[in-house]
């Protein structure tokens, strides 16, 4: 019994023993994973510091380059401060392309010249006379003071005024006016006849785009070129002189425009003797393009 007693604890002891061994070889093994894990740690914090570090430079170096992107993208974007972050200085730039685009297109749909067709009513401030001659013109008093005309006009654009987006034009216009009346032949005899104005004038028109489609215009001065058939006293055909008007026109489509003008030609009489000072009132249609 003794011995049986002494084995058994000679045998609990050996088997604490290596119980007490396996256990203190399971924590130097825990131990150490976890030395190593915290060295893993370490290495990790170290490549994190050097990516903060790395990413501090290029920050540093993009806003140096990009700080005076706004000097030259103020012009373009209409004054933007000087150290705008970059992400506001694409988005202006980006705005400011899509309106430059939409400026563009809006320039090709719009009509910038004008072929103009007309036809109406002259009025002379004075009916033809003559004081005497052989050449003696339109004499007498069945002359007449009103007749009809007929003409063209040829617009060009020439620039947009920086104010107010209004068309300045240049015109060019060929008018023919007939009147009834009277003209004197070289035995004196008095015959009816027809008196014939050709008008060519040179001026500027400003327009009133900016209204809409009722586009009222004026010509302030222009000059005048008069054919004057048959000739006055002086035998003179030639006279130059100036032109002035104004009108308003409305677009129907974008190539064509309905309108009407008032245009007052006046003359130096002295030149040819002769008063040829008119006034014509014309419907017109315009040709857009």
């Amino acid at each position: 019994m003794i011995k049986l007693t002494k084995t058994f604890l000679i045998a609990f002891s050996l088997l604490a023993f290596l119980g007490l061994m396996s256990h203190e070889a399971v924590a130097q093994d825990m131990d150490a994973k976890i030395k190593k894990l915290e060295e893993i740690e370490a290495r990790i914090d170290a490549k994190l510091k050097k990516l903060e570090e790395m990413e501090g430079r290029i920050d540093a170096k993009f806003q140096a380059v990009a700080a005076p992107a706004p000097s030259v993208a103020g012009v373009a974007g209409e004054g933007m401060p000087r150290g705008m972050p970059s992400t506001t200085v694409a988005g202006a730039a980006a705005k400011n392309g899509k309106d430059l685009e939409a400026r563009v297109r809006q320039l090709e749909e719009e009509s910038l010249h004008q072929v103009i067709i007309r036809g109406g009513w002259t009025h002379l401030d004075r009916a033809a006379e003559s004081k005497g001659g052989v050449l003696g013109g339109f004499t007498g008093p069945k002359n007449d003071k009103d007749g009809w005309n007929l003409g063209t006009t040829i617009g060009v654009m020439l620039f947009k005024d920086p104010w107010f987006d209004n068309a300045v034009l240049g015109e060019v216009a060929l008018d023919y006016t007939q009147i009834n009346g009277s003209t004197t032949v070289l035995s004196g005899l008095q015959r009816s006849g027809k008196q014939s104005l050709f008008r060519v004038n040179v001026a500027p028109k400003y327009r009133l785009d900016s209204l809409g489609a009722l586009r009222p215009w004026i010509t302030p001065i222009g000059i005048s070129f008069l054919v004057n058939s048959p000739p006055s006293d002086s035998a003179s055909y030639l006279t130059v002189g100036g032109t002035t008007g104004f009108g308003v026109e409305y677009v129907v489509h974008r190539n064509v425009s309905l309108g009407v003008g008032f245009n007052y030609n006046f003359y130096e009489k002295s030149s040819n003797r002769l008063s040829t000072n008119h006034l014509s009132i014309t419907p017109y249609i315009a040709l857009n393009y």
